[in-house]
């Protein structure tokens, strides 16, 4: 009984010795890691933080090591970002996102910015990490993850959809939807 106690112990404490995940690295070949995200409409990320209007998330691969994903609604593009693949080792990769600057000069949908018809609820860049964490960790979109949403025109949009309200990125302010 006390060899069992022994090895329990032991087992613990090995577990607390676990080497740390980075964040970003994924244990998988950039090759692995390009195929994953390139084929990827992001839908998760989508359901989780899309506004009342209609957008279509479509993702373009470039050189292998990168994955740009195109935000389009009623035609025209509302936003692109990007994931840069980058190896650490042999069997492992680091993923940089790239969001381009919003109205103020500041990183696009990061927590406060005003859009007239937002694509998507703020802040952006934690739903986009966790969707790409999930793809690369084989698992489940954890919504828990990425905090509340806080943009009131998207929750307002959102709440329209409710009640038979359609917006187009292209309305302009006071229309109600058609």
């Amino acid at each position: 009984m006390k060899r069992c106690g022994a090895v329990l112990l032991a087992a613990i404490a090995l577990a607390g010795c676990a080497k740390p995940r980075t964040p970003g690295v994924y244990d998988l070949t950039v090759g692995e890691a390009y195929q994953r995200l390139v084929e990827n409409e992001l839908k998760d990320l989508v359901y989780a933080r899309q506004c009342g209007i209609l957008i279509h998330v479509s993702p373009e691969g470039l050189a292998n090591n990168q994955v740009v994903w195109h935000v389009r609604s009623s035609g025209q593009e509302v936003l692109q970002f990007t994931a840069l693949l980058t190896p650490v080792g042999d069997k492992q990769t680091k993923v940089d996102i790239q969001i381009p600057p919003g109205p103020d000069g500041k990183e696009a949908y990061s927590h406060d910015q005003f859009y007239t018809r937002p694509a998507f609820n703020q802040p952006l860049r934690p739903a986009i990490d966790e969707q790409i964490a999930a793809i690369l960790e084989g698992r489940p979109f954890d919504v828990s993850q990425i905090g509340a949403p806080t943009d009131s025109v998207c929750n307002a949009q959102r709440g329209g959809l409710e009640t038979g309200a359609r917006f187009r990125v292209d309305d302009k302010p006071g229309e109600g939807g058609y």
